[in-house]
Order: C-alpha cells, then sequence, then structure tokens
C-alpha cells in the first residue's frame, strides 16, 4: 500500500469512528444537530476522499446517504431511531467497501446484494427527493450544453503544501469527475534557480478553464482538505472585473496575463479595457497589501499535525533504549577513571536523554477515551442481540497510556464487556422484579495510580455464582473436593480454560474459551487483573497495567550477588532495617511501621540468593493497588534509566521476575514484578 492509500485508509477510518460515536451519542442523549452535522460531514468527507482514487463503488453509495443527511440536516426530513439504525449499518457497509477498495478485491454477489438494498432502503425515506433527482437527470439530458458554464480556477501551492500529503495530480485529476477540463497549464514563474531551490518546497501553480454545471462550493470542495495550503481563485470566465483582480492581485502580473493570452485562454482585446492609470494605482496599493500580507504572514508560524507510522517510533524508542545502556556505560568509565570533564558530559548527556525520551514516549502515549469509544458500539450491539437495556458509562477518557498498550489491550477488554453483559446483566423484566431498574449499568473507568493506569469494568448485575463456579471447578478437576478457597481464589477461577458458569452455548460466550485468554493477554503487558463480586450487587474486574513497555525509571538494589531494578513509581520509601526492627521481627517476616504492620519479603530467601557481604540490611516499601509491602534487600545504588529486555523462552516464566536490563558495567540486572512477588506473599500470609 502506497503512502497516499494509506492516507486514505486512516482518514476513512477516522470519518467513520466520528461517524460511530454521533450515532451513539444521538442513541443515548437524542438527536441535536451537531451529530447530524458530524454524521453529514463523515459521508461527505468519504465520498470527496474515495472520488480521488476512483473507488466509484464507495462514491456511488455514500452519495446517496450523504443525500438522506443533507435532507435530515435541511429539517426536511426527522432523524428517527429507525434511521439511526439504519446508519449503523450504512457505516459498516462502508468499512467493508473500503476494506474490499484498499485489498483491490472485487464486490462479491453478496455484498452487492447488501449494497443494493441499504440504497433502496436510504432511497425509501426520502421519495420526493428520489423524484426530483430522476426529473433532474431527465432535464440535464435535454439541457445539458445549456446548464453548463466555464469556470477558471486559479491554483497556486503554498511552500508548505507537501507536508500535507496529498497529490496535486489526484486533486487536479477530480475536476474530470464533475465536468471537462477546456484548457490547463502550468505556472512555473515562482521556481527559483537550481542554486535556491528547496526539494521540500512547492513552487507550482496551475491556471484551468473549466467546463461543468456545477456550482461554485462544488469546485472548492475540490481542494477541502489543503483550503490552508493553497491560494485558490475561482470565477466564472466571462467575469471581466474577477479575471482583472486575478491579474493585478498575482506576483506574476505580466506573465499571467502573456501567459493566459498565450495559451487561448482568453483573447488579448478583453485586457484593453482597463486605463493604464488605474492599473497603476491598483499596483501601488496591491503592492502595499501584498507587503502588509506577507508580513502577517511572516510573524504566524502555523502549527499542523503529522501521520507517522508507529514503526518509526518504536524504532525511535529502541534506538534511544540502545543509547541510555551506551550512556551508562561512558558514565560507570567516568566515574572508574575519576574524570570530572567526562562525568559532567555525561551527566549532560543523561539530562538530554532523559528528555528526549520523555519526548518520544510522550508521542506515543493518547487518551484512553479516543480508543474506547467504539466500545459504545459493541455494547450496543450486544445489547440489542440479547434483548437487553443497557446504559454503558465511560469515566476518565482523557487518561493517557502507551498505544501500543491501548491496541493490545481492547480485544480483552471487548470480551469482558461481552460478558458483564451476557452473564452479569438480568433480563429487564428480571430486574424489575427485584427492585432494580430494567437498564443494566456497565461502567468502564480509566484512572492513574501508583505508577500504573487502572481499568475497571464495572456492572450492577446478579454477581458470579460463587458455588457454580467452584463445583464446575470440581468437576473438571482444578480443585480438590476438600479445597478451602477464599472468595477472591474462586472468583479467580473463571480464569481457567475450559471453565465457563453459562448453561447455553451461544455466538457471545459459553465456551469456556476466552476468560483464559484474557488474563494470559494481560499478564504479557506486565499486567494484573482482579475480581470482586457481591451476589445481587455486580461485579467489578480491575486491570493494572504500566504505562509502557519500553523504558522505566527504575531503582537498582543488590542482593547476594545480583542486582535488581525496581519500578521507582511503585516505592514509597527505603529504611534501613536495622536492630529495632529486627527485634519487632522475632523471626516473622514483619515490621510495625508507623503502626500499620507491613510483611516484609526476603529476597535472598526467595531467589536463593548467596550470602550477603552487605554490613547492612535495607527494605524497599513498596505499594501497588491496595497493598504494600516491604522488599528485604542488601545494597541500595539508586535510580537507573532502565531499557526493559525480555528474557527469553527459558526464563520467561520465572515468578516475581518481568525482564532484564543492561547495566553500564555489562552486568545484568533483573526487574522485578511487584504484583507477582506481592501475590506470592499474600498467599504465604494466608
Amino acid at each position: 500500500m502506497n503512502e497516499e492509500l494509506e492516507l486514505f485508509c486512516e482518514d476513512a477510518d477516522e470519518q467513520l469512528t466520528f461517524m460511530e460515536n454521533a450515532l451513539i451519542a444521538m442513541q443515548e442523549h437524542g438527536v441535536d444537530e451537531e451529530n447530524i452535522g458530524a454524521l453529514f460531514r463523515a459521508m461527505h468527507t468519504i465520498k470527496g476522499t474515495a472520488g480521488m482514487f476512483g473507488f466509484d463503488n464507495i462514491v456511488k453509495f455514500a452519495h446517496i446517504a450523504e443525500s438522506l443527511l443533507s435532507e435530515v440536516r435541511d429539517k426536511k426530513i426527522q432523524l428517527t431511531p429507525d434511521i439511526i439504525e439504519l446508519f449503523f449499518k450504512v457505516k459498516d457497509h462502508t468499512q467493508h467497501l473500503i476494506d474490499l477498495a484498499i485489498e483491490e478485491e472485487e464486490v462479491d454477489e453478496f455484498t452487492q446484494l447488501t449494497n443494493d438494498q441499504l440504497i433502496e432502503i436510504l432511497k425509501s425515506h426520502m421519495p420526493s427527493l428520489t423524484q426530483a433527482v430522476e426529473e433532474v437527470e431527465e432535464a440535464e439530458e435535454i439541457n445539458e450544453d445549456k446548464n453548463n458554464r466555464l469556470w477558471h480556477v486559479s491554483l497556486r501551492l503554498k511552500p508548505n503544501f507537501f507536508a500535507t500529503g496529498m497529490d496535486i495530480i489526484n486533486l487536479l485529476s477530480f475536476f474530470d469527475e464533475l465536468g471537462e477540463v477546456k484548457n490547463i497549464f502550468a505556472v512555473i514563474a515562482n521556481i527559483p534557480t537550481l542554486e535556491e531551490l528547496n526539494p521540500t518546497e512547492a513552487y507550482l501553480g496551475y491556471e484551468i478553464l473549466f467546463m461543468s454545471d456545477v456550482a461554485y462550493e462544488e469546485i472548492e470542495e475540490i481542494f477541502e482538505f489543503v483550503l490552508d495550503d493553497i491560494e485558490l481563485v475561482i470565477f466564472q470566465a466571462d467575469d471581466k472585473e474577477s479575471l482583472q483582480k486575478l491579474i493585478e492581485n498575482s506576483d506574476e502580473k505580466i506573465d499571467l496575463q502573456q501567459e493566459l493570452i498565450k495559451h487561448k485562454f482568453y483573447d488579448a482585446t478583453i485586457f484593453a479595457d482597463t486605463t493604464e492609470a488605474d492599473t497603476a494605482q491598483q499596483e501601488q496599493s496591491d503592492q502595499t497589501l501584498t507587503t502588509t500580507t506577507k508580513q502577517v504572514k511572516k510573524e504566524q508560524k502555523k502549527s499542523f499535525s503529522l501521520r507517522v507510522d508507529s514503526s518509526k517510533i518504536d524504532q525511535l524508542i529502541n534506538q534511544i533504549s540502545e543509547m541510555v545502556i551506551a550512556n551508562a556505560k561512558v558514565t560507570q568509565r567516568a566515574d572508574i577513571l575519576d574524570d570530572n570533564e567526562l562525568s559532567e558530559s555525561a551527566m549532560i548527556l543523561t539530562d538530554m536523554l532523559e528528555e528526549i525520551r520523555t519526548g518520544v514516549m510522550n508521542i506515543r502515549m493518547v487518551q484512553v477515551g479516543d480508543s474506547f469509544n467504539k466500545f459504545k458500539r459493541i455494547v450496543h450491539d450486544v445489547a440489542k442481540k440479547v434483548n437487553k437495556e443497557i446504559d454503558f458509562e465511560i469515566i476518565g477518557g482523557e487518561t493517557e497510556l502507551d498505544k501500543m498498550v491501548v491496541e493490545k489491550i481492547s480485544d480483552p477488554l471487548i470480551h469482558m464487556l461481552r460478558n458483564s453483559i451476557d452473564h452479569g446483566i438480568e433480563m429487564p423484566d428480571e430486574r424489575e422484579k427485584i427492585g432494580k431498574e430494567r437498564s443494566g449499568k456497565v461502567t468502564l473507568t480509566t484512572y492513574p495510580d501508583a505508577g500504573t493506569i487502572v481499568i475497571e469494568i464495572k456492572d450492577d448485575g446478579r454477581g458470579l455464582p460463587k458455588e457454580k463456579i467452584l463445583q464446575k471447578a470440581i468437576k473438571n478437576g482444578l480443585v480438590s473436593l476438600n479445597n478451602n478457597l477464599s472468595d477472591k481464589e474462586i472468583y479467580n477461577l473463571i480464569f481457567e480454560a475450559g471453565l465457563s458458569t453459562s448453561d447455553e452455548v451461544s455466538d457471545i460466550s459459553g465456551r469456556g474459551v476466552g476468560m483464559d485468554v484474557v488474563k494470559r493477554n494481560i499478564e504479557s503487558l506486565r499486567g494484573t487483573v482482579e475480581i470482586d463480586s457481591k451476589p445481587g450487587q455486580g461485579t467489578t474486574f480491575t486491570i493494572r497495567l504500566p504505562l509502557t513497555l519500553a523504558i522505566i525509571d527504575g531503582f537498582l538494589v543488590q542482593s547476594g550477588n545480583t542486582k535488581y531494578i525496581i519500578p521507582l513509581e511503585m516505592i514509597q520509601e527505603c529504611i534501613e532495617l536495622d536492630s529495632y526492627y529486627k527485634k519487632q521481627m522475632q523471626g516473622n517476616q514483619f515490621i510495625n511501621l508507623r503502626d500499620s504492620m507491613l510483611p516484609l519479603l526476603d529476597i535472598r530467601s526467595y531467589f536463593k540468593e548467596s550470602a550477603s557481604h552487605s554490613k547492612r540490611e535495607n527494605v524497599v516499601v513498596v505499594r501497588y493497588g491496595d497493598y504494600k509491602m516491604g522488599i528485604m534487600v542488601d545494597e541500595l545504588f539508586g535510580e537507573f534509566q532502565t531499557v526493559i529486555k525480555p528474557l527469553g523462552e527459558v526464563f520467561s516464566n520465572v515468578p516475581g521476575i518481568s525482564g532484564g536490563t543492561i547495566l553500564g558495567s555489562g552486568e545484568i540486572a533483573l526487574i522485578f514484578d511487584i504484583p507477582k512477588l506481592m501475590e506470592h506473599k499474600i498467599r504465604e500470609i494466608n
């Protein structure tokens, strides 16, 4: 796929997302002009961009949908719930047509049948418009030549035109869709000498004579996406006043007039009516105006967005990661050599790398609300399929998370939302009988907490059937008959493969396939998932994820002969394990820290490390979610920029270790998986 087609694909996806969000908003909050306008603009934009690439199937279908939306926008047709449902199907079908066009596949019979049926339904909602269109088409066949007008289009590309990613050839080719180009030539007067030429800037202009029956606005729409990056003048060719103004305001005044005559746009006599005095006076006025305008434009620095392939960002982050490792080696070498100048340079480089790292990581950070809005459509479709009424709310959409994490967590969240609706929420009549509102409540909440992002999916349904889960687990041999499991441990059994509490198998759930994959996918992102459920009140799934997967701020420690990294944002404080605390322990793994019992995990014992050679012991107090724990280590080395490296398949399942990093000395430091270590400690306590 070439770059231009990728831009079309991205823009179409964006417009379809706007369309879906507007439809969902109208279902939830009622119809308003803003959302109707968003629908119309989305279909209009898709039609326009598809036309540039010659995707006729998309153009024809989008045109019918746009016509109905135009009638709705003009308040000639009321946007009913049925029409809203229809436009959900329109959106899906448009997406399918775009996918086929991108893959260069032919429209199959089923797709064509769906296309024709939707067009007929769309037309059925606007019979008066359909009749008018047919009458206009008949009239056009008879009076086509009478209605055509000759337009003059004058176009100049601004220097930054190429930054838009648009191709001028594609834009010009769109004229053939609206009429007939009678004459065209390129204006090359602004092209500088080879020594002064900047290959990233645009210098060309075009003069076009165009025969068509369309209005001014439709010609202008050809350049809808680049209006800020071009200078555009459109007028009818017989408009002498507009022609004279074009000549006078042009930077190539004499040359342009001669070129128009040379290329037989106009006869020379058309320019003879203007006196020399008027021309001189106008030139002076225009020169002043042009100078002022240029000064204003020079003062204004335009800011614009760029679409960058995510793989380029990933490559940049990988390079920065290697630079961080190399810089750590330089810093350590400077300390060994006791070279103050080298140490100072290394410190400056460290600060600069930190700023670059933060900047690049911020590029990958996106607001989760933009990606999570698509869940509204999924909830709507699932609720409709199972005949349930659902109020779905997204809270904390402004929370930022690594784009890669957002993409990878999407499928697990979809599965959990579908389960909440299918399993958790009762049928409307059942809810009424037990004193609940007919509509079930499902909430997706996102917020930052202790260096992680928390995502909660909460419903007010029947809750998880604890006894049923336990009996299924016993039947499947997952737990013994004489078990002593806590409520939380029983609920966590739903993440075991093959365990389902659904009595019926459907296309939504019931096969016991999915929740185990959900947990596995979350853990692959170094995240955790917890369940809290209350019979008759509902269930809450709590997911905790790291902010990013690439580079973290860590804290370097040592236990025995091994160095470890603790994620800095999970650390609350460091204390020395002196005789006062050791006396409190009395053989137990607890200390009293400011009137609060703090469980301790001895890393030397947990990982079977060699005996300590340190004269002192330390405790690093860490927090994850609602839990706190002290990690007993020997040495504290301080903060360390940590590039996360996978350990490979052999060591990938070591409990308590999430990865490794390379130190300046070339040594490997292991990164603690704090949630797993806490989970071990909690099991040990219980």
